[in-house]
């Protein structure tokens, strides 16, 4: 025998399971994403990450090289010296910021490939770095652009509290009633930097899966941590600590150990010839180091960028029902179907909210009828005898509301118990009649009693009259013998 359907394997498990979850489930697949696709996530994350290094290193050694050594030219402390140092520092600086930008843009784009990488694995998709270059791509600029806003915000609130010293010290006058100002606006401005980090947690992850503008996904962030700043906020520092934490405890040991090396094997800083091993091997340290804080460092951009999609969906699922979605999704597409884009938003597309559940605030009667007490719906049964007049059939509906009220019965002797109330009258029975005597005489209206049969005559001995008395002749006489 052959089954009329076939089997199919069950659908690939997704990076969270798709129903809302709670903090440790984003906390935890945070770092399980990396298993997931490792060549698309930490691959990509630490080839970027050395190639922004390597291009700021050189970007910001050529400026310095070619501007510092122009120094060389002039004699020290001198007019022109002076002139050519802060140029040659304003220089370096601007190119230092440019690289810093060039890494912010590089870090979007990391940042971005992380959103579509984890929104493919929810739905339990291995997908290609093209493939999700397809998506990002698109809206790479509107990435850049909230980076460079976010960059803006941050320059404009620490100029506003650097300015008061600034304008101080170029003014000559006393410094520290700007300093102590600063000092006490530096923790408002922390909590207020933390607090818009949080409401802008999961803006990427908005631009980047619902293709929303710039301002469209700082409202969708804003709407969607609304009622969840707490657990957001946690996240966000949790994962910063503990990246802190990895890179402190990688990176300074081997930092520790280059410096001991090269004081112990050089310990008056000699470069003579024989010395160009020791060299290599501290300069190998030094290498290994900048790499492992590097991997650090491009695990933790993974790790961030994960756990805020995560909090997106989250939210999703929790305020719009995107649970139901995703899974539809899974269905259609394990059916052969091509279903569409499952994480479009459509505000005409969301689960309504659950209404509130109000209770009355007085405690009546239940809003339903009592049950009814009366025979069974059940049509008559064949070939029995109807039922007296005024009596409820089987098949007909039992009375409604509470049964008429059917008094006790009187005890013997003591007049009629009272009757039911007719129909149409309260359900109460009426006060009983005042009791009779226990010899009373029958009531006027009630038939009168059948004539009680003869009773024959007693035994009378002769010669005596039933009354008594003696017939003359000594014979018995009869009662009414000849008309006496």
């Amino acid at each position: 025998m052959t089954s009329s359907t076939s089997w199919t394997p069950a659908p690939r498990a997704g990076l969270v399971p798709l129903y809302p979850y709670g903090f440790g489930t984003i906390l935890g697949r945070s770092f399980a994403a990396l298993r997931g696709n490792p060549k698309v996530l930490l691959g990509f994350a630490m080839v970027v990450q050395v190639i922004g290094s390597i291009a700021t290193l050189l970007l910001v050694g050529l400026v310095a090289f070619l501007t510092f050594s122009r120094l060389d030219t002039v004699p020290p402390r001198t007019r022109e010296f002076d002139e050519i140092l802060a140029g040659s520092t304003f220089a370096t600086g601007a190119a230092a910021l440019v690289a810093a930008l060039c890494l912010g843009a590089i870090g979007v784009i990391v940042q971005g490939v992380v959103v579509g990488e984890v929104a493919h694995a929810t739905v339990g998709e291995r997908a290609s770095l093209r493939l999700i270059w397809a998506r990002v791509r698109p809206v790479f600029w509107r990435l850049v652009g909230y980076f460079l806003l976010t960059l803006l915000a941050t320059t404009v609130v620490l100029a506003i509290l650097v300015a008061p010293i600034v304008v101080a010290v170029a003014s000559g006058g006393q410094t520290w009633v700007p300093t102590l100002s600063l000092l006490l606006t530096i923790p408002g401005a922390i909590v207020l930097g933390l607090w818009l980090a949080t409401k802008l947690y999961v803006v990427p992850s908005a631009i980047v899966l619902e293709h929303a503008t710039l301002r469209g996904g700082i409202v969708r962030s804003w709407t969607l941590t609304r009622g969840r700043f707490w657990s957001t906020f946690g996240v966000l520092v949790l994962i910063n600590m503990i990246m802190s934490v990895a890179a402190f405890v990688i990176s300074t040991p081997l930092s520790w150990a280059t410096q001991l090396f090269v004081g112990i094997v050089m310990p008056f800083g000699s470069g003579d010839a024989g010395d160009a091993g020791e060299w290599i091997v501290a300069a190998l340290l030094a290498l290994l180091t900048q790499v492992l804080t590097l991997l650090v460092q491009a695990i933790g951009v993974v790790v961030q960028a994960t756990s805020a999609v995560l909090v997106y969906i989250d939210a999703r699922m929790r305020r719009e029902g995107l649970d139901v979605r995703l899974q539809r999704y899974v269905e259609r597409r394990e059916l052969g179907e091509s279903p569409a884009d499952p994480w479009s938003y459509d505000p005409s597309d969301v689960a309504p909210p659950r209404p509130e559940q109000t209770y009355a605030p007085a405690y009546g009667a239940p809003p339903y009828g009592p049950p009814a007490y009366g025979p069974p719906a059940y049509g008559p049964a064949p070939g029995a005898a109807h039922s007296a007049p005024g009596a409820p059939s089987y098949g007909s509906p039992g009375p409604q509301g509470h049964p008429p009220f059917v008094p006790p019965a009187a005890p013997p002797g003591y007049g009629a118990p009272p009757q039911p109330a007719a129909p149409g009258q309260p359900p109460y029975a009426p006060p009983p009649l005042p009791y009779a005597p226990p010899h009373a005489e029958p009531a006027r209206h009630a038939p009168p009693s059948p004539p009680s049969p003869g009773q024959p005559a007693a035994w009378q001995p002769t010669g005596q009259h039933p009354t008594g008395q003696q017939r003359p002749d000594g014979g018995d006489a009869p009662p009414d013998a000849g008309g006496s």
